[in-house]
């Protein structure tokens, strides 16, 4: 009886809650690419979490500030189980009401939660760690969803479900087996509660081997319409951010292989400002002085987007964070990177990534098409120059280009100092197409420059002298 009592009373207010809704809600169909489209626009937003403990609506409301002073619409934020069925049976929605209320109906924000964490009535009862468990009664986190979903389907329509499961850190036994049989109750009771949400896969931290064996051998694919993957490459992972294609490629061939057309996002990608000496974690080291700067986390972050947008593959990106986090805050894992991946600081003031952004948002903001290889670049043998070029439907080009930082077999693994990049090289770019014959140049701030350094005739338009150094980017636009 008092169970059913409890489910009565979420009933009526839940629906006192959706009798107050949006009537026309964000539009989620631009976070999956069409399949026959030439031209694609990748909508970038940010990430943020939000500790039950010390988040107040206050810290609320500044975050819905400086998404509208960015212009961003796009936000993942995360739901705790944990803390919200902190007993079972009985919930405590806390601000999440006024929360996704305020973030829909006030700032037009599409939200695009993940779901993780386990309360400890569920737990094996390590007071400290219970939230990592993998849960004791997999339906119980069924009833949840369905009660969750219920509550917030009229603002939001995709439901992703845990985080990194492929590390321990979250889903404690690592056993993959396990982990698609609890998925395929949450996505059951997603789809119960609402036919039209889309089920999001907890996003992949780095093993593609783990979503290919959810796939192969557990037929987990058709529960899930969308697979998330993260990426932090040169903050936890000693890879290049030029390999973050590959790490794309490989995720979108297991789906190809195994899945059954799944959307693929990065819904959470990052670079931190954290550095001690040449330190940064426990698998990558700075070894030029500009590296983890709020500096070059703004450089890092345009290349980082022009490399992962250039693959053709994703639906939706989200950087992560909106801002550092305060001395106080706990944090999962890393205790000194997780501090500081916001594009603004812990005050909300910006760093230069939050300009970066901006600008990144500003260029690309019409669907383009990847047009790297249509260029040509002349350059020095043993060149470090990377670049990427991309055509908007109106004609007109945007091209970066830059000299990679991280070239593995050119520096050491772990350096003992830090050293100042003296790396110069000057290259010429020949673009196609018949264009006006107007060059602007930026850097990732978006400051500009009339480029007269270029000819134009005979279909192409020839960049002379380009002048590159190593920590910066330079980016043109065509037109």
């Amino acid at each position: 009886m008092k169970r059913l009592l409890q489910l009565s009373f979420i009933c009526l207010v839940s629906f006192m809650f959706t009798m107050c809704v949006q009537k026309n809600g964000p539009d989620y169909s631009r976070l999956i690419k069409p399949g026959d489209v030439e031209f694609y626009h990748v909508p970038v937003g940010l990430c943020e979490d939000y500790p039950e403990e010390t988040t107040t609506l206050e810290i609320i409301k500044k975050d819905m500030e400086l998404l509208k002073r960015t212009n961003v619409d796009l936000l993942r934020i995360s739901f705790g189980w944990d803390a919200i069925e902190a007993e079972k049976d009985s919930y405590d929605w806390l601000f999440w009401d006024d929360y996704v209320k305020m973030a829909a109906d006030e700032y037009g924000i599409t939200l695009i939660p993940y779901v993780c964490y386990t309360p400890l009535w569920n737990s094996r009862g390590d007071t400290l760690w219970f939230w990592n468990d993998q849960p004791l009664d997999f339906n119980e986190f069924g009833e949840f969803m369905f009660d969750l979903v219920t509550r917030y389907k009229d603002y939001i329509k995709t439901w992703e479900l845990w985080n990194e499961p492929d590390l321990d850190i979250y889903w404690d036994t690592g056993d993959v087996g396990a982990f698609a049989e609890f998925i395929k109750i949450g996505a059951d009771a997603v789809r119960r509660a609402d036919p039209e949400a889309k089920v999001v896969l907890g996003g992949m931290a780095y093993h593609t081997h783990f979503l290919e064996e959810l796939f192969k051998v557990h037929g987990l694919s058709p529960y899930i319409d969308i697979v998330n993957i993260h990426n932090y490459f040169e903050t936890w992972s000693e890879k290049p951010v030029e390999d973050i294609g590959q790490n794309i490629n490989d995720m979108y061939a297991v789906i190809e292989k195994y899945g059954n057309n799944q959307a693929l996002w990065m819904a959470e990608v990052g670079y931190s400002t954290f550095r001690q000496g040449t330190y940064v974690s426990e698998v990558y080291h700075a070894y030029y002085d500009y590296e983890h700067t709020p500096e070059y986390q703004a450089v890092d972050l345009f290349k980082r987007l022009m490399l992962s947008v250039a693959e053709e593959k994703l639906s939706a990106i989200a950087w992560y964070e909106i801002k550092d986090l305060q001395p106080a805050d706990e944090v999962i894992g890393d205790n000194y990177n997780n501090r500081h991946l916001g594009i603004a600081y812990a005050d909300f003031s910006p760093k230069p990534a939050e300009s970066a952004l901006v600008f990144f948002n500003k260029l690309f903001n019409v669907p383009y098409k990847n047009v790297t290889d249509k260029i040509s670049v002349v350059k020095k043998d043993d060149s470090d120059v990377v670049y990427r070029a991309f055509q908007k439907e109106d004609g007109s080009v945007i091209l970066g280009i830059w000299i990679a930082v991280n070239v593995p077999e050119k520096r050491p693994l772990q350096p003992s100092e830090l050293r100042p990049d003296t790396r110069e090289e000057v290259v010429t770019v020949t673009v196609p197409g018949n264009l006006k014959g107007t060059v602007i140049q930026y850097n990732e701030l978006g400051e500009s420059a009339l480029f007269t350094g270029f000819e134009k005739g005979n279909g192409k338009v020839l960049l002379k002298d380009i002048s590159l150094k190593g920590g910066e980017i330079k980016i043109y636009e065509l037109r």
